[in-house]
């Protein structure tokens, strides 16, 4: 019997295929390029977002708002406790949903709008809230901005892992996926330093917040529209929910053992966690480093930033490229190798007044470049890896767990934005970094000490990159070559073989 495989029906709302064999066959035929775009899209919802909860939030709390370092930091990892629940059960819960527009769509469109309302809020503090009112507010929607950034990526990204079974073309739909990570991080920056934070008192101009926040949330809700409705024609390349398989508290639990039984997501898994909390506090104290340690203006914080954003567009191709020729792992290790020395090396030359004088733009630039290309060529080859881990899991528990591997993955990026940011909060008060408001609720960060900010420096470059030497360390224990995913799906074929013969 000939099945003929069409991935772009009339009807994109029609029910999937119901029969394996043909959904199987659908994942062995090339993606158009059409579709890698509009699944592509699909990053602009976290990354637009995650570009102003990494590196605006906790000035924006701290500086623009008045609250301390270490209470914004508390806000910020208690929602990275909940999350760390949050992640996984809806990653269960998306592997065992049955709907007539499969498994991962419906979360995914369900949580777009909520996350818009959340993040525009967010950002919108009313002037005059302080204290634990300002922090109870603050957390709330935090939590709600969390809880929807997983219930569209645990889904989203999962989805991208059973587009198909090629090992190579899996770096291809990361590679997309990350292109549109350079769009949503560059809407976001030029959003905020090139529109509404260039003018007068630059990031510290509380009215600038709300029309910037509710403007990403127009590009978030611009790529959860296309990557949800353009996406939905593949759905006959998706897994399906095993028959009588169903999330309790029992079987959620179950799974989650299970997971953490394979070796390769355990590796993966922490090495990633440990790797985006550096990245993290990093990133939650950029800002502040910008601003008081290097004395940038906002024209020079948005070309560092943009400059960034180049390295990171270039590392997507030449990552997809390594990808094809050498092992993933290699490619992977290498850049993070190259985001830690670039966390390093500025700071270290500045405290130790190597820095040319006038030099400080130029070297931010350099830096920020090779440090984009290490970033992707990190993303696309862990989150590559990690599609074949998941073939993995099937060869030795016979089941699909991709909603759970990258729930792992995901909350391993909240870390980013959640310990990172709440490590960040701490250093911020232990190096005793000025916070709080007069009595007009302007802040009161003016004068910071020469000690202080020098403190500030280290913790955020060569501190960062302390982490960032564990989480190498850790993906050294990563083991899986080309030829063993080879082998494992050759192991697969033979089994979906015997059962449908």
């Amino acid at each position: 019997m000939t099945i003929e495989i069409v991935d772009t029906p009339l009807n994109p709302l029609a029910p999937p295929p119901t029969d394996p064999s043909a959904n199987h066959t659908a994942r062995g035929r090339k993606l158009g390029l059409g579709m890698l775009t509009v699944y592509g899209s699909g990053a602009l919802v976290q990354d637009t977002a995650v570009f102003a909860l990494s590196y605006l939030l906790l000035f924006y709390l701290t500086v623009v708002c008045g609250m301390s370092g270490s209470l914004a930091g508390l806000a910020l990892g208690v929602a990275l406790v909940v999350d760390s629940f949050v992640d996984p059960l809806v990653g269960s819960l998306s592997d065992n949903s049955r709907s007539r527009h499969g498994r991962r769509h419906p979360w995914m469109i369900a949580s777009a709008v909520p996350l818009v309302v959340g993040f525009g809020l967010l950002f919108s503090i009313p002037v005059g809230l302080g204290g634990w009112a300002l922090f109870a507010y603050a957390l709330t929607l935090i939590l709600v901005v969390r809880f929807c950034i997983s219930a569209f990526q645990v889904p989203y990204i999962a989805l991208g892992a059973e587009l198909s079974d090629d090992y190579r073309e899996r770096s291809t739909i990361v590679a997309a996926r990350v292109l549109f990570t350079v769009l949503g991080t560059f809407a976001a920056a030029f959003l905020a330093y090139g529109v509404f934070m260039k003018g007068i008192g630059g990031q510290t101009h509380r009215e600038a917040y709300p029309p910037f926040a509710w403007s990403c949330g127009a590009v978030i809700l611009a790529g959860a529209a296309l990557s949800s409705f353009g996406t939905l024609s593949a759905r006959g390349r998706l897994h399906a929910a095993a028959p009588g398989q169903t999330t309790s508290l029992a079987s959620f639990l179950a799974e989650v053992a299970e997971v953490f039984r394979n070796p390769s997501f355990r590796v993966l898994f922490i090495g990633c966690l440990v790797l985006f909390i550096s990245m993290g506090t990093a990133a939650a104290l950029t800002l502040h480093a910008n601003t008081y340690f290097w004395k940038l203006p906002t024209s020079a914080i948005l070309l560092v930033t943009l400059v960034g954003l180049v390295g990171i567009f270039l590392g997507v191709f030449l990552a997809a490229g390594l990808t094809q020729v050498v092992e993933k792992r290699v490619v992977a290790l290498t850049g993070v190798f190259l985001v830690g020395l670039c966390q390093l090396a500025p700071a270290a030359l500045q405290v130790s007044g190597l820095l040319p004088p006038g030099s400080a733009v130029l070297l931010l630039s350099i830096f920020a470049a090779v440090s984009g290309v290490g970033i992707s060529m990190a993303l696309i080859g862990f989150q590559s890896m990690m599609a074949d881990a998941a073939d993995e899991h099937e060869h030795m528990f016979g089941a699909r767990r991709e909603g759970l591997f990258f729930a792992g993955i995901s909350l391993a990026a909240k870390a980013s934005t959640g310990l990172g940011a709440m490590l960040g909060g701490l250093i911020l008060d232990v190096i005793g970094f000025p916070h709080g408001l007069d009595a007009a609720g302007k802040a009161l960060v003016v004068a910071v000490p020469a000690e202080t900010i020098r403190n500030l420096g280290l913790a955020y470059g060569p501190g960062a990159s302390v982490i960032t030497g564990v989480a190498v360390v850790i993906l050294l224990g990563y083991r899986r070559t080309r030829k063993d995913h080879e082998l494992i799906r050759e192991a697969l074929e033979q089994r979906r073989a015997g059962a449908t013969g």
